[in-house]
């Protein structure tokens, strides 16, 4: 017989011209998959021995999504492999791999697990035409064939290829006795033990053919089998699932078995009633979360081998996969699969647009309310990832009842995805981070005003950050900030506070540990005014619930918590977690490992309305789908004194065509509950887009109560026009028609701290802050000008800054230097003579740092740091004696971190922080400029920068951060301060002389260097093409900081 003839009587008995057809198109999917596991192999087992790479002539590297999914894939099947081989045993094993492709299994096993191999037999079957081809290139590959020993190819009894370690059968799978014929040929069934591997193989044969081989397969009395393939968990009309099944139908390659076992307990069922004995299915996304198959540091470890970001769409795949793992053992015990438990729902009926085209395609955005000057309510999906990247624009929803939209100004913040934007009331909407890669996180802050529909940047925050959670708190215009990542595998652990006056603080942990770092959390605050503090202190406080997010585990997590955050007029805002548990309004729900899927969600929409219900909007969940019952969740969250929350509702949303509530940006307004943009890539199968934008009549407390609301048909939202954002930069004004306005100040926070770590968490939010209640020592009660001039000594010489203005500036030099003793420059200060002290080292002005003790003795013996400042005395650079008549201190920076002591009088500082470096006219290689801020400070010319000011009075402390510009003027005749200077990096600093400790880091010193070597070597060229060379390199320095 011909090996054509031989091909197609292997391929099942009767089979058409059509069904050999539709086998060659199964086929043909290999080629795709190893691909993928070529990709998976050399990125993720950079350090084993590559065996895909024999059968894919190409690398190609896929998506991170596509990488993770390949990589669960074969993990899994590893990890079930890898038990059956260790497992001790007196009989031969035997692994077979149905429908095994290109698959390298067997190398893979033993080049990783040899001590478990010795006794064990691999089996590949597949069609005789794909065999053939992978017989081919074992042969022809010395990598591949010199570990097997005594191999022969064309044996016969469709055996293709024959060693002592491993052997290929090419027979269709449909044909059972022709592979019994053949494992007969070369193993005694009767001494060995099996474990069947199907991944992704036997759901393309007819469901009655796929039957057939898992029940011949549990004949076999010591057998095991791992299934893994394709499900339909929430029905065929899912978002996920419908691409899935259009992806296979346009392949000519339609999954059967998916219909007949559409879901875990089906899939449970299926083997249960082909006499397995023991029987566990799971999904790829419990498989993930379960560290009985992948440990906590291999999930870790995987945020190191590329950036991800992709988790709803991970997690939709991984919900759509199952893996069964069955057991014909004499005394197996059967299991029962776990789902996620929810009520039977009623549906809302929802009313949707239509997009046009790819309008309002976006997901992974941030609603914004607007509204104009009639007082009609809008929404703006702003910015996030569209069609084929990240848009610097915002789609604008508006009422199909109103006559007018809304006018947005055309400038503000730049493209990026997964941001925040809170609603504030009066004071406006805060956009938070964001990010334009998973590695490449934003810190960037902007304001928008409502009353002027424009943008203004705020102050940064400390860390960059997405996927992070803000809430409103109460009806106050504060803001809490929970979690987040700060680049593609930390998690930031700390919670921010926003002031409008001071921007963002650090708060400080209280009571137990209970909370675990966590992105993507569900954070909601107690409606209403916040508390008084219960012990009597001056100050409020606001309690609210965390819940879901993923942890530095990879993992959305079980934690519910109550946060209670404490703010006190005096001190740092203090936060203290406790845990609460879930309970149900109805006693008949089940409390299982199910029910924390409910409210523990990730990448949720969440709202509470006043009576204080959470309402709990799509997203993922730790052990399943977000279900078509459960797409919203409602919880009562804030019955004081109680440790628990309850679920009170479910529901799920009926339209023509189901959202996929994934990537949406959402808003309650009116009643109505109103989803916009949103949509997944469904890992390999394509993109799904939401079509339109819902419409749900929505209150929760008529849900609640068993009421529905039918909505009206002209207050559907719909999608009205793009609007184009061109990103603000130096030279554009942060308003539109409000752009003659002056800089907006805010305050600097003035704070008690209590413990060193107070301080070290100050240093690393690096914001100015006046620390009050510090104890100086008895500076501020003596040093009185007669005194210091006792205690040193009339005649004691200094050098002063004398000048002929009350605006120093250094760049002009408008002072000059002069030697002057002690008593005659005090009288002079006290006299109005516009005389400044800046101390320096009494033996070595030039060459060593000043320092109190040995330039003052005399005086040092008054002045100490509080003990809560032992940072700055341990990593002290120098302290400085200032002594200031009525004259101002120029703009300038300091590369070091300092502390600036207020012994004597009073003084207004004026700060800038580093990102306004570009505004504020300082030369190449200057730390100082010339502009009066004082002057200028309420004139359009400042108007883009973001002014802090604190008025220091005698013993305030001012923490100054590095690069902070500032600059400061008397509010006394006589002003005296003593000015310590720290170290805070652990490297970077200038090698050799810096005297003022203000000599800027070595990495931007080598790189004006770089510059000036740049700019040089297009020194021969005509000026226009050196003028658009230069400004191409310095398009990409401002690319680099924004990436």
């Amino acid at each position: 017989m011909s090996t054509a003839s031989s091909i197609k009587a292997s391929q099942g008995p009767g089979r058409s011209a059509r069904q050999r057809a539709s086998d060659d198109l199964v086929m043909a999917t290999n080629s795709s998959s190893i691909v993928s596991k070529r990709s998976v192999e050399r990125i993720y087992y950079p350090n084993e021995p590559h065996f895909f790479r024999f059968f894919v002539k190409k690398f190609q590297r896929r998506a991170p999504l596509i990488n993770r999914g390949y990589y669960i894939r074969l993990h899994v099947i590893d990890v079930a492999v890898r038990r059956f081989l260790e497992r001790p045993s007196k009989r031969i094993k035997v692994v077979i791999n149905l429908g095994c492709g290109s698959d390298v299994l067997p190398w893979q096993c033993m080049t990783r697990y040899p001590e478990w191999c010795h006794n064990t037999k691999f089996v590949d079957i597949d069609f005789p035409a794909l065999i053939e081809k992978k017989c081919r290139v074992v042969k022809e590959t010395p990598k591949l064939s010199s570990p097997l020993t005594g191999l022969r190819t064309d044996v016969g009894n469709n055996v293709q290829l024959y060693s002592d370690q491993y052997v290929q059968i090419g027979c269709d799978l449909r044909r059972i006795s022709d592979i019994e014929q053949a494992l007969s040929s070369f193993i005694d069934v009767s001494e060995c033990e099996f474990i069947f591997v199907a991944e992704v193989s036997i759901t393309y044969m007819e469901t009655e053919g796929a039957d057939s081989v898992i029940k011949w397969a549990s004949t076999l009395r010591h057998a095991e089998f791992c299934l893994l393939e394709q499900i339909i968990p929430d029905g065929e009309d899912h978002p996920f699932a419908k691409t899935m099944l259009s992806h296979f139908e346009k392949l000519k390659t339609p999954l059967r078995s998916v219909f007949t076992y559409p879901t875990l307990r089906a899939q449970h069922a299926r083997f249960a009633n082909q006499g397995w004995s023991q029987v566990d299915a799971s999904s790829l996304w419990q498989i993930w979360s379960s560290d009985r198959w992948i440990s906590t540091d291999q999930r870790r470890r995987l945020d190191d081998v590329e950036p991800f970001d992709e988790w709803e769409e991970f997690a939709l795949f991984a919900s759509h996969y199952c893996v069964v793992m069955a057991k014909s053992y004499p005394g197996s015990v059967a299991t029962t699969p776990m789902e996620l438990v929810a009520d039977k729902a009623p549906k809302i009926e929802a009313t949707s647009r239509d997009y046009s085209g790819t309008r309002g395609q976006r997901r992974f955005g941030a609603a914004l309310k607007l509204r104009n000057h009639l007082g009609h309510d809008f929404l703006a999906n702003t910015f996030g990832l569209g069609t084929n990247s990240r848009l610097k624009s915002y789609d604008l929803y508006i009422k199909e009842s109103y006559p007018h939209d809304v006018k947005t100004h055309h400038t503000g913040p730049g493209s990026r995805m997964c941001h925040t934007i809170t609603d504030l009331g009066d004071h406006g909407s805060l956009l938070a981070g964001g990010r334009t890669s998973p590695s490449s996180a934003l810190q960037d802050c902007w304001l928008y005003h409502k009353s002027f529909d424009s943008w203004q940047q705020v102050g940064d925050l400390p860390v960059p950050l997405y996927r992070h959670t803000v809430t409103r708190l109460g009806s106050s215009s504060l803001a809490l900030l929970v979690g987040g990542k700060s680049d593609q595998s930390t998690i930031f652990d700390g919670c921010l506070l926003y002031q409008p006056s001071t921007g963002w603080l650090e708060c400080e942990f209280s009571g137990p540990g209970t909370y675990v770092p966590v992105f993507g959390s569900v954070l909601a605050s107690e409606p209403g005014a916040g508390l008084p503090i219960t012990n009597g202190a001056a100050g409020h406080r606001f309690i609210g619930i965390l819940t879901g997010g993923i942890t530095q585990e990879g993992t959305v997590t079980s934690q519910v918590l109550e946060w209670d955050l404490v703010l006190p007029d005096n001190g740092m805002p203090r936060i203290t977690f406790r845990p609460l548990y879930l309970g149900s309004s109805n006693p008949s729900t089940r409390l299982d490992d199910g029910f924390i899927g409910l409210v523990n969600r990730f990448g949720a929409s969440s709202f509470v309305s006043p009576e204080g219900h959470l309402s709990v909007v799509g997203g993922i969940v730790p052990n399943g789908l977000v279900t078509r019952d459960i797409e919203i969740v409602i919880a009562g969250v804030f019955s004081r004194y109680s440790d628990s929350i309850k679920v009170l509702a479910n529901r799920g949303i009926r339209s023509t065509q189901r959202p996929l509530l994934i990537g949406t940006s959402a808003e309650i307004i009116d009643k109505q509950l109103v989803i916009i943009g949103g949509g997944a890539t469904c890992f390999s199968m394509g993109t799904y887009w939401n079509p339109g934008c819902y419409t749900v009549p929505y209150d929760p407390e008529d849900v609640v109560g068993g009421n529905t609301i039918r909505p009206y048909s002209d207050e559907v939202w719909k999608l009205s026009k793009l609007v184009e954002v061109t990103e603000q930069t130096g030279n554009q004004k942060a308003y539109g028609r409000g752009n003659k306005r002056a800089a907006v100040k805010l305050d600097i926070p003035r704070l008690q701290i209590n413990t060193s770590n107070d301080f070290v968490s100050m240093l690393k939010a690096g914001k100015p802050v006046v620390i009050q209640g510090g104890k100086l020592g008895c500076c501020t009660q003596t040093w009185s000008s007669d005194y210091i001039v006792g205690q040193l000594g009339p005649n004691r010489e200094v050098v002063v800054h004398e000048a002929n203005s009350s605006k120093m500036d250094f760049n002009s030099k408008n002072f000059a230097y002069v030697t002057k003793n002690f008593e005659d420059m005090m009288k002079e200060i006290e006299n109005g003579h516009k005389l400044y002290l800046r101390a320096l080292s009494d033996d070595r002005p030039s060459d060593q740092p000043a320092n109190m003790k040995v330039d003052f003795p005399q005086l040092s013996g008054d002045f100490q740091l509080p003990d809560e400042l032992s940072f700055v005395t341990e990593n002290e650079f120098s302290s400085v004696l200032r002594i200031t008549g009525p004259v101002n201190m120029w703009l300038h920076y300091d590369v070091m971190a300092n502390v600036y002591c207020q012994i004597v009088g009073s003084k207004r500082f004026i700060l800038f922080p580093p990102t306004d470096v570009d505004r504020l006219l300082f030369a190449p290689g200057a730390s100082s400029s010339s502009i009066d801020v004082f002057s200028e400070l309420e004139s359009p010319s400042l108007a883009e920068t973001h002014p802090h000011e604190a008025v220091l009075e005698p013993g305030d402390i001012l923490f100054l951060p590095p690069l902070w510009m500032h600059t400061a003027s008397p509010l006394s005749n006589l002003g005296v301060a003593v000015n310590v200077f720290f170290r805070n990096l652990e490297s970077g600093y200038s090698a050799g002389r810096d005297v003022y400790g203000n000599r800027d880091l070595a990495p931007y010193e080598k790189g004006r260097q770089d510059v000036a070597r740049i700019a040089n070597s297009f020194g021969k060229l005509p000026p226009d093409v050196r003028s658009f060379y230069l400004k191409r390199l310095a398009d990409e320095l401002v690319q680099k900081i924004r990436a």
